[in-house]
């Protein structure tokens, strides 16, 4: 019987400290890490501007809606896959190895619905004076 609790009470220290090291290690991770890789103006498109971004993407993470003022924007996947909900477009899912191109002052988001990390490189090209990103409420 000591046996049978003793063996219960290691079940039950083991299940809690399993459950908590795997919050542990899932809050370790960021949903989404951009980091900008290149920014530099376009000499012979005066007031323009080129930025690169790379980002990586947690499953399950959304962008909110979103559009680019006067800014064109390529995704390129570089691993996983990402499902992309542009206005006038429709839903894309874009696999590692293809891009898509957003026009400028297009609502859209971006999200990781797969169960896997993904990873991205993004290129923009926007008005200098104008914001990268401006959030729309709907």
């Amino acid at each position: 019987m000591n046996r049978l609790v003793a063996l219960g009470g290691v079940f039950a220290l083991g299940t809690a400290v399993g459950g908590l090291s795997t919050e542990f290690v899932h809050a370790q991770a960021p949903q989404y890490e951009t980091k900008q890789v290149l920014q530099t103006d376009l000499n012979n498109l005066p007031g323009q501007e080129i930025i690169v971004f790379e980002s990586t993407w947690q499953p399950g993470f959304r962008l909110p809606l979103h559009m680019h003022p006067n800014g064109h924007e390529i995704t390129y996947v570089i691993s996983g896959e990402q499902t992309f909900e542009i206005e006038g477009i429709g839903t894309k899912i874009v696999k590692a190895g293809e891009a898509i191109y957003t026009p400028p002052n297009t609502p859209h988001f971006g999200r990781n619905a797969t169960n896997k990390v993904a990873k991205t490189v993004v290129i923009r090209v926007k008005d200098k004076d104008k914001p990268i990103m401006v959030e729309i409420k709907k």
